[in-house]
């Protein structure tokens, strides 16, 4: 058996080695697996440019707080009242706040996603997270079109045509052309020659897909080749074998079916339309229903509501006169005690009111993303372009769920500076040198590896078993095909 397939493995490459079309396939698939790793190294590159400047440039402002804290409290400085590195409230609030940032994957290239429309970092300050945590609309329609063509979408979209390219008429052109009869005389099994012919056609397709974006990737981002990326490498490589596998199994049961070629290729394309186009935005009209997340509209209109109750509720806070601007002196520390401008004090008060009423509004916004990225897990399966797109992208590190967590991580790290500046404010206690070293900061925590392997098996297995199905079937309906 195995002398056979080799045998009509090797027959088939010369056939294939001496048709354009072999040729035209793999120079276009090559192109477009090249542009689509371009895009990604180049946006991950300028992500991580972006973020390096960030925290270079908040490195550099916390050496210049620091000096001038040194010069206010040891050799008498005047403060500017809205840049004093003494003054609780203002180190809370911009002055002083620090970024939260999620490091940029190594991976990131080989599945880019909607990664670049959504933020990387935000600074977080103890005004109330409505401000930069929620101030990024990602379903904006500009937003959405603005992606980029990135390999993700070369393997979830065409990579299914490039395959139905080579293997649409693998079987029926031989019928078609009346070799079939010939090639089965000399004593070959059908099943022999399907199998070699598939055999040739993945390893010509996949070489493409998988080999040469894992040496781009680990030449182009040396630190891929660490041993902490030999998982998610791995996995990343068979989510693209066994996305592919489906489709092959789909092109040989068609195939198998003994329909003309031209048949052939409609029912594939249009199963691609159905599994690639339709089931996607059908499953997310579904799960938006299902589990329909707080209307922004509201949270706006909610917003508004309660920052004009906090308005009110410290008004006469609010109105204090800037004396501090005339008189630089009051807002130096004496004795480790501060005078907090009225004004200063207000608006913390009122963001602290406006976060605590809506917490309910947000915790209920972030249980539904959530919920909604579960409901997509589970029942993704009707479509292997959702499965594969979440895999990919999740094995890559710039996956949703991945997102979700740095937002929960967010949040945790805005409640601890806030209880670290809260009682600084509301005893006016100054901000201390030692004050300096002890104040939050935030450290980006990976997902569970065990979760990750929990999802990888369960994508893979999404993905395998449709493909055995659909294979068993043809090589039932094989056993009925007329070759003639």
């Amino acid at each position: 058996m195995l002398r056979t397939l080799l045998l009509v493995a090797r027959q088939e490459a010369r056939l294939l080695l001496a048709d354009r079309t072999l040729w035209i396939i793999s120079a276009l698939f090559v192109a477009i697996v090249g542009y689509g790793l371009f895009n990604g190294v180049k946006q991950a590159a300028l992500k991580e440019t972006a973020l390096a400047s960030v925290l270079q440039a908040q490195m550099r402002g916390e050496q210049t707080r620091r000096a001038l804290l040194g010069r206010i409290l040891h050799e008498g400085a005047l403060p500017d009242p809205f840049a004093n590195p003494a003054d609780p409230s203002v180190m809370g609030g911009g002055y002083g706040g620090r970024y939260a940032y999620m490091p940029i994957s190594p991976l990131a290239p080989l599945a880019f996603g909607q990664s670049d429309i959504r933020p990387d970092y935000y600074k977080v300050t103890n005004r109330s997270k409505i401000n930069f945590l929620y101030d990024t609309e990602i379903e904006n329609p500009w937003n959405l079109l603005s992606g980029h063509f990135d390999l993700s979408f070369v393997i979830v979209y065409l990579f299914p045509l490039l395959i139905f390219a080579l293997s649409y008429n693998f079987l029926s052109a031989e019928r078609e052309h009346g070799t079939l009869k010939m090639l089965l005389s000399q004593g070959i099994a059908l099943p022999h020659l399907v199998a070699g012919k598939i055999a040739v056609r993945a390893a010509v397709l996949l070489a493409w897909a998988v080999i040469v974006p894992l040496v781009a990737v680990t030449i182009l981002r040396p630190e891929a080749r660490s041993a902490e990326y030999l998982g998610p490498l791995a996995s990343w490589c068979a989510f693209v074998v066994a996305y592919a596998a489906i489709w092959f199994a789909l092109a040989f049961t068609v195939n198998a079916l003994g329909r003309s070629s031209a048949t052939n290729a409609l029912i594939l394309i249009g199963a691609w339309i159905v599994c690639v186009l339709i089931l996607p935005v059908v499953l997310n009209v579904v799960v938006s229903v299902a589990s329909p997340v707080p209307s922004r509209t509201e949270l706006a209109t909610r917003t508004r509501l309660v920052t004009g109750e906090a308005l009110t509720r410290y008004a006469t806070l609010l109105s204090t006169d800037y004396q501090y601007v005339d008189n630089p002196e009051l807002s130096r520390p004496q004795n480790g005690r501060i005078a907090i401008a009225g004004r200063m004090r207000g608006s913390y008060l009122m963001e602290r009111d406006v976060d605590e009423q809506l917490e309910g509004l947000l915790d209920a916004f972030n249980r539904q993303l959530a919920g909604q990225q579960q409901l997509i897990s589970r029942y993704g399966a009707i479509s292997p372009a959702i499965v594969a797109y979440e895999g990919l992208t999740a094995v890559a590190g710039t996956g949703v769920r991945r997102h979700l967590q740095f937002q929960r991580q967010i949040d945790e790290f805005h409640r601890r500076w806030c209880t670290f500046f809260d009682p600084k404010i509301q005893e006016g206690i100054a901000i201390s040198e030692a004050d300096l070293d002890s104040m939050p900061a935030f450290v980006s925590n990976e997902e569970d590896r065990s979760v990750m392997r929990t999802s990888v098996v369960t994508g893979l297995l999404q993905l395998l078993v449709p493909a055995i199905a659909l294979a068993l079937f043809g090589g039932w309906r094989l056993r009925r095909y007329s070759v003639v």
